[in-house]
């Protein structure tokens, strides 16, 4: 494995604890593809990328080969880049983009903080997003059953389904128990759905107190649904409630207090992440920039080439 691509990958993590697989400039030129010689996947610029150093990527990063292919070409780029910005006495081949783009690294880091101490908008829009850490209204977590409004002709039969299911699931404050009876209540003509659901703040957003998996990370619910979740207390079951979706009858299985971090506390939790924003956001700039001025060139065999390569972790 060439040590050079893996090397600058993981240099320019430590640098400035960025993950190399962040979302892509959108100002990128786009690859060509060309033939090049057997064994060589990508070519920047003048640097000749291995297939062997993309399998050692995949393998050390735990990503797909294509993926470790586009990180080992952004390495590359930010070494041309380097040799540009910091050209001077000969360095061993090998050493030398990963010490170079490394150095380049250190200056945007350098450049982050010096250019003045944390605002308290910058503070803020990182807390937004992490406000599950930082700034926590109540939630509740609840258990609910649905009788759907697919079209308005339905509105009225979903209504009545609504009342039995509250009528049949009124007092019952286990949730198995609960969505095992709703699957009992005659419902003909109306879909009828029973789940748990996450904790919900009063707006709408979703809590997963032991973490959100990805895919859930941003999930919203109706805004009416958890306004009527937030009126009940621990074990209350509710009457009808409206929503864009239907009516539902719902079972508060848990409140969680809110949860609030001080401007001063947020401030010295988040200085960091900050610090890490703002040399992600010039190093996204600067290659976007680069990566426009340096061909990339990837072999036209390359797909048929990762496909054959077992990655393991």
């Amino acid at each position: 494995m060439r040590f050079g691509a893996l090397a600058l990958h993981w240099v320019a993590v430590g640098a400035l604890t960025c993950c190399a697989c962040s979302t892509p400039n959108s100002g990128q030129a786009l690859p060509t593809q060309v033939r090049l010689p057997a064994g060589l996947a990508a070519k920047v610029g003048n640097d000749e990328i291995a297939l062997s150093t993309v399998e050692g990527i995949a393998r050390a990063q735990h990503v797909p080969l294509l993926a470790a292919r586009e990180l080992a070409a952004r390495d590359a780029i930010f070494a041309a880049g380097a040799r540009a910005e910091f050209d001077g006495g000969a360095l061993v081949a090998v050493i030398e983009r990963g010490a170079r783009a490394r150095a380049l690294l250190e200056r945007l880091a350098a450049e982050a903080t010096a250019s003045g101490p944390v605002s308290d908008a910058e503070v803020n829009e990182l807390a937004a997003v992490r406000w599950q850490d930082f700034d926590r209204p109540q939630s509740v977590r609840t258990t609910h059953a649905i009788a759907l409004v697919a079209k308005p002709e339905q509105d009225a039969a979903a209504r009545v389904v609504a009342q039995h299911l509250y009528e049949a699931l009124r007092g019952i404050q286990d949730p198995q128990e609960f969505i095992a009876v709703a699957k009992t209540v005659p419902h003909e003509g109306i879909e009828v759905r029973a789940e748990r659901l996450p904790a919900l703040t009063r707006d709408g957003r979703s809590y997963y107190p032991e973490g959100a998996p990805p895919e859930l990370a941003n999930q919203r619910f109706d805004t009416d649904f958890a306004e009527g979740a937030h009126r009940l207390s621990v074990g209350q079951v509710s009457e009808p409630v409206k929503s864009a979706f239907g009516y539902h009858v719902i079972l508060c299985e848990a409140i969680f207090p809110e949860h609030r971090v001080p401007l001063a506390g947020q401030r010295r939790l988040l200085t960091d992440d900050v610090l890490k924003g703002r040399a992600e956001r010039t190093k996204q700039g600067l290659l976007g920039r680069l990566s426009g001025a340096t061909p990339i060139l990837i072999t036209r065999a390359v797909d048929d080439l990762t496909a054959s390569v077992r990655v393991t972790e």
